[in-house]
């Protein structure tokens, strides 16, 4: 996200692999979105929606991305990552709802 460079670019300036950078962003986006305590916050409304990770070679190769919808129903402000599950079917997004329920509001 700084200046807009993909992960290549970031790398090459830091003289670092693509998967080091791509393992810092994940590592930073845990701590500032997944583990934080509130934010699920005023979240009154939630989206769903599945994206394939075409640079996965092994393993899973798609995601369940939640975001809340809440700002943009009431013009607030743009949606929010709430959350990325490793999966995409309806029984990932049902265990993130059980596992993340008594959270929510």
């Amino acid at each position: 996200m700084i200046d807009r460079l993909s992960f290549a670019r970031v790398a090459a300036n830091l003289g670092v692999t693509w998967h080091t950078v791509d393992n810092a962003v994940l590592d930073a986006g845990r701590v500032l979105l997944i583990d934080n305590p509130g934010r699920m916050n005023g979240v009154r409304a939630i989206g769903v929606d599945e994206h394939r990770w075409r640079h996965a070679r092994r393993g899973e190769k798609f995601v369940t991305v939640i975001i809340d919808l809440t700002p943009v129903r009431e013009s607030t402000g743009p949606a929010r990552l709430l959350d990325m599950v490793q999966g995409c079917s309806k029984l990932v997004f049902k265990s993130w709802l059980e596992q993340t329920r008594q959270d929510l509001p």
